[in-house]
């Protein structure tokens, strides 16, 4: 019988655990996001702006929860609320020009963060965790 040391996804989720950690510390720290923030910042950078409802389904939250961290990210002025120009009774949720700097210095440090945790590994064996990470990803989502 293997240790829990000895199971792949126990010392992933640990990993990821610190790592976590780390990150949600730093983010607080600079640009003053919590991970959520972030993570809806970072999907609307990836998306554009959309309808509320489709970045909650990006993010796997619930719709109550979205109007809350879209409550905050509003009143930190990171992201704008606007009628949909293709359906008038429909708004989305954007970035503002601020949100879109608050992304950039959050990817920075989410990366220094990234560059501590991993540096025991070579940046092949890097490519190779995160391509190897992202196939199982595409297979459990």
């Amino acid at each position: 019988m293997e240790t829990l040391a000895g199971t792949t996804t126990f010392v992933l989720h640990k990993v990821a655990v610190a790592s976590r950690r780390a990150i949600a510390a730093r983010l607080a720290e600079r640009p003053g996001l919590t991970l959520w923030e972030y993570a809806a910042l970072a999907e609307l950078t990836d998306q554009g702006a959309v309808a509320q409802n489709v970045l909650a389904a990006g993010l796997g939250i619930d719709t109550s929860d979205m109007v809350r961290l879209m409550d905050e990210l509003i009143a930190k002025e990171l992201v704008a609320r606007d009628r949909d120009p293709a359906d008038r009774r429909r708004y989305r949720i954007g970035l503002t020009a601020k949100g879109r700097r608050a992304v950039v210095t959050a990817r920075k440090v989410i990366a220094e963060v990234e560059q501590v945790t991993l540096q025991p590994l070579s940046a092949t064996e890097r490519a190779t965790l995160l391509a190897l990470a992202a196939k199982v990803h595409s297979v459990n989502n």
